[in-house]
């Protein structure tokens, strides 16, 4: 069979693409920006009808996984929000699929099925779900829970979490959670396209139902890591953050995640599971590869390096208001004294804890983090500018101030290449 990957670079989409290859269909993959070793065509939800019908020739299936879990100001005002890339461009796509007689497998998400989604996430997939099974010809609507596997978001940041000494139950202790593993998914879909349904399939894919300590530890076996510890953190603290944060996002977790994970739990009973096995135990069955750790170990370090740096100007911040006299002294080196000495001695201080704090709420915010760490790295350079111009003996102090701000500077430019690697 030809098939139709649209969104072929997502997680989802690469590993359908080798999959259905594997299972001797002709697969071309199709998204906004070109992927190596794939049979690969240039697409996006802003093209009109007849572009896509040009691209479906001789296609017999398109499998469209393209989904944005969330939307910025930025994506909105290029016509990349959630309206755009989940309703109205798929649409397009599927009137163009109605037209030739190609058959359509949407890849949706968990609480689309519902008449009433939580979230504006799930409101936009509904919509395209619904136009699609309105059609004529039989097409298929999946709707999957939370995917596991190593090129997942969620499972990247789910493994981070697990690889902690001590670890936070975020959302309790137990609230099963809605998770298929992205072998699970592949398997069903190629058995899918083997007997295709006769009507139209509208399908929720979640596994055996399982709580997040059973994830994180399974999680943990799969990185050939130990047992771990677990505390509790109470819910009514998580939803309090996010009231006063609503656009906190700490990896997979938002107050988004909130929303579905508790539409889901309320439902669990409704819901049939199609497997008897639950997503981290068919996940076990491939242990993580070594790439894999070593990225988490870099982004565990990653996150470290943020904290440090955080300290340092914290702490420094602190020290030059605790020790008052001894900053009135090392100013007053360069030729400023008095009150204006003293305001540059609090504002600079002042400073330091701010952009202190500002690295430890880009632990969480991850829009600020690349305009902190640059922030830090202006703030270093003018600092010692300044006092290699004005202190140059200070090159050769035995505590090294100067020097050991070149380390930091390095430190902070690799913080600022993993941010844009990221």
């Amino acid at each position: 069979m030809n098939i139709l990957i649209v969104g072929v670079s997502g997680f989802i989409g690469q590993h359908l693409y080798h999959a259905l290859s594997q299972d001797g269909h002709k697969v071309t993959g199709c998204s906004r920006h070109e992927l190596n070793g794939v049979n690969w065509k240039k697409c996006d939800f802003k093209q009109n009808q007849d572009e896509w019908e040009q691209k479906l020739w001789s296609v017999d299936l398109v499998i469209n996984t393209v989904g944005i879990y969330e939307q910025s100001a930025e994506l909105i005002s290029n016509n990349d929000g959630f309206t755009q890339v989940h309703e109205l461009g798929p649409k397009i796509l599927f009137d163009a699929c109605k037209k030739n007689n190609i058959k359509v497998i949407q890849i949706s998400a968990i609480g689309a099925e519902q008449e009433n989604p939580v979230t504006e996430f799930l409101r936009s997939k509904r919509k395209a779900d619904q136009y699609l099974l309105s059609s004529e010809s039989p097409n298929v609507v999946l709707y999957p829970g939370i995917v596991l596997g190593e090129r997942g978001r969620s499972t990247r940041q789910l493994s981070l979490l697990a690889s902690l000494y001590c670890i936070p139950l975020v959302f309790g202790r137990h609230k099963q959670l809605p998770l298929i593993s992205i072998y699970q998914m592949t398997d069903y879909i190629k058995n899918l396209i083997r007997h295709w349904p006769e009507n139209h399939l509208a399908k929720v894919l979640v596994a055996k139902p399982e709580i997040m300590e059973n994830l994180l530890t399974n999680l943990r076996y799969w990185m050939n890591l130990g047992k771990g510890t677990f505390f509790v953190i109470p819910k009514s603290l998580v939803e309090l953050i996010f009231y006063f944060f609503p656009k906190l996002s700490i990896g997979a977790f938002n107050k988004q995640s909130l929303l579905m994970l508790d539409e889901y739990s309320n439902k669990t009973e409704q819901i049939s599971n199609f497997s008897q096995q639950t997503a981290s135990e068919s996940l076990l069955k491939y242990k993580a590869t070594k790439q894999f750790k070593k990225e988490r170990q870099i982004q565990t370090l990653f996150y470290i390096n943020l904290i440090v740096l955080g300290v340092i100007w914290v702490v420094s911040g602190i020290s030059s208001i605790i020790n008052f006299e001894q900053s009135r002294d090392l100013i007053s080196l360069i030729g400023i004294q008095g009150d204006f000495g003293d305001v540059i001695i609090i504002t600079a201080a002042l400073g330091d804890i701010v952009l202190g704090l500002m690295l430890w709420m880009a632990l969480w915010v991850k829009r600020i983090r690349k305009g902190i760490i640059y922030a830090q790295i202006g703030v270093m350079i003018i600092y010692s500018l300044i006092i290699s111009v004005m202190l140059p003996i200070f090159w050769l102090h035995p505590f090294a101030p100067i020097v050991k701000n070149l380390a930091i500077l390095v430190l902070s430019m690799y913080l600022l290449i993993e941010e844009v690697r990221d």
